[in-house]
């Protein structure tokens, strides 16, 4: 089953390039480098095999175990359990997949209800996301809205252009420096396409729904544009470093925070490792760019291992050559004849072979 060894082998190099991200973003604390390697990850998972590698394979009694040796005292049963198993896994797998779309259809139809609500923002936001939008080199600046309810500003799709929600009970507590930080850092968001990677991660999280990795793959991908919008925010407003941590604090205490997963497609501004954040707001230690030779070495590992496929065979009893099938069918017919002999003996020797018997 060629599609069975594709998936197997895609989620153990996942696994494997998630090791890199972690270390990446652990050791050398360089979040961009990780971002790139988390998406790699999520690539990965549903990417088809180009470069196949392969591995050494399993012995006798594992394919035996496994269903795939050959012997002629389990091909019956092998037939019978290989025609049923894959469609068991596909169907269970079906199921699966159309519970969580489903969920997330539900999830994405209560917010487009809350959109019939929104308005758009006053003036002032609109003319400073203008001015902000024009300074990152954004080419289609986002459509600014005001909605209500408990929510934290969040970049969703749209079109024609993508949307920026801010909410509206939010809008009033900001001073004018945390107003530029609230709008640059969704602008941030959106310059990066991290919207975007948001529906990534929804189909991987629906083709991949029995694999918990996946989940932690996706917090760690937020936590990543979190700390690399942060960066940005500090390196373009320097003096409002404070005002940017209090602005985490107030979106944290308004929000309450949002729902896991409420808005699958959507760039929320976040409170994720709070304490880490705010740490490296005010000190301005975003990644130890000193350590840009390991990270670009694990970024090109990862590019390489994006395209291979694992390859695992099995050993089960090997096959007989022309000369071999030969040299046994003879064996087979010399115990043949030797069983008729000593049938044709035993009736005309009833006495047995080591008595004579008296013929005239």
């Amino acid at each position: 089953m060629p599609w069975l060894s594709w998936v197997v082998s895609n989620v153990l190099l996942a696994l494997f390039l998630a090791l890199i991200a972690l270390f990446v973003k652990r050791c050398l604390r360089w979040h961009a480098a990780a971002h790139i390697l988390w998406l790699l990850v999520l690539v990965k998972l549903v990417t088809p095999p180009l470069v196949r590698v392969p591995l050494a394979a399993s012995p006798g009694p594992l394919a035996c175990a496994l269903g795939v040796c050959g012997c002629e005292h389990h091909s019956g049963a092998q037939t019978i359990v290989g025609a049923t198993w894959p469609w068991f896994l596909l169907a269970s797998w079906s199921v699966g997949a159309g519970a969580t779309a489903i969920t997330a259809w539900r999830r994405s139809i209560r917010f487009r209800r809350l959109l019939t609500h929104a308005s758009p923002a006053p003036p002032e936001w609109q003319a400073l996301a203008a001015r902000l939008a024009a300074e990152l080199s954004i080419r289609r600046p986002p459509e600014v809205l005001a909605v209500p309810g408990r929510l934290p500003p969040m970049i969703v799709p749209g079109r024609p252009r993508p949307r920026l929600l801010l909410p509206m009970d939010l809008l009033d507590r900001l001073d004018d420096s945390q107003k530029s930080a609230l709008l640059l850092h969704e602008l941030m968001h959106l310059k990066r396409g991290d919207h975007l990677v948001r529906m990534l991660e929804l189909a991987v999280g629906v083709a991949y729904w029995w694999l918990p990795v996946v989940g932690l793959i996706g917090r760690q991908l937020r936590g990543c544009e979190e700390t690399c919008c942060d960066a940005a925010v500090v390196a373009h407003l320097p003096q409002a470093r404070r005002d940017y941590a209090r602005l985490l604090l107030d979106v944290l205490d308004f929000a309450n925070p949002l729902p896991a997963q409420s808005v699958p497609q959507a760039t929320a501004m976040s409170a994720r490792d709070l304490e880490h954040r705010l740490r490296a707001i005010l000190n301005g230690t975003h990644g130890t760019r000193r350590a840009w030779p390991a990270g670009a070495l694990a970024v090109g590992l990862a590019c390489a291992i994006l395209p291979c496929e694992l390859h695992y065979g099995v050993v089960g009893r090997p096959a007989m050559n022309a000369t071999e099938r030969e040299q046994s069918a003879g064996m087979t017919s010399f115990i043949s004849c030797d069983s008729g002999l000593r049938e044709v003996k035993s009736y005309c020797c009833p006495s047995g072979p080591g008595e004579t018997s008296n013929q005239d």
